[in-house]
């Protein structure tokens, strides 16, 4: 579903567009002997009578439980298996598998080598893209794009379209300039670019790198997303490992 964000251009004129993922192409599909689609359905798959954990301790000991499940089936429980879900909610369960009621979320910071760095209570993280934010600043910060693809990987792409004739002038007059430059421009948040562009509450920071084609009457702007840097390994990193 598209959504309202505001971007500023090289004459810091500013103004309010849509932004979307571009649509998919269908690859294959699956269908029956009678070339009916397949649909997809969710079935029960086991209970909390029949994790690991439960059947360790009705069995008594790892070993008694191998023996069990020799001897028979306990980890089935044959009237709920394969039964079709329909509507479900999502529940939070404590150690000894009982339901929580409430919970106390945390933020756990981990090292590279998995030790836990810090635990703290988790704190909000705003938006900084959306429609009412102040706009995606032009940064003039053009990169090459074979270093951009070098660097970054990219996780995901929206697309940026004109919600009436005044932004279509607006977004190919963008659009045209790089295709000029024939660069990607790094954008960011804020008045400066400095923060991430984050596009919901709590939602994944990203670096967003702005590519734009133009072909006769037509524009194409694409806001390419990373989060993730490319770093060559050293060779003392290379060592220790």
């Amino acid at each position: 579903m598209p959504r309202l964000i505001s971007i500023m251009d090289a004459k810091k004129r500013d103004a309010q567009i849509e932004v979307e993922s571009p649509s998919k192409k269908e690859r294959h599909r699956y269908v029956d002997p009678s070339g009916n689609p397949v649909q997809h359905q969710r079935l029960v798959k086991g209970t909390e009578k029949t994790t690991y954990e439960a059947l360790v301790a009705e069995a008594g000991d790892p070993d008694a439980l191998s023996q069990a499940l020799i001897e028979g089936d306990p980890e089935l429980d044959l009237e709920q298996v394969g039964r079709r879900l329909t509507h479900t909610s999502r529940v939070y369960l404590g150690p000894a598998g009982n339901v929580l009621y409430v919970a106390r979320i945390l933020k756990v910071v981990y090292d590279a080598e998995g030790n836990e760095q810090s635990r703290d209570d988790f704190v909000d993280v705003e938006a900084t893209v959306g429609e009412e934010l102040p706009p995606i600043p032009w940064t003039g910060r053009l990169m090459p794009i074979d270093t951009v693809i070098r660097r970054f990987a990219f996780v995901r792409k929206l697309q940026l379209r004109h919600v009436n004739g005044l932004t279509f002038d607006f977004l190919y007059e963008i659009a045209e300039t790089l295709q000029k430059e024939g660069k990607l421009m790094y954008v960011g948040a804020g008045k400066k670019a400095q923060q991430p562009l984050i596009f919901q509450t709590n939602g994944t920071p990203f670096r967003g790198f702005l590519e734009g084609r133009v072909d006769g009457d037509g524009y194409r702007l694409v806001l390419h997303l990373s989060n993730l840097e490319i770093k060559r390994v050293t060779e003392d990193e290379a060592e220790e490992s």
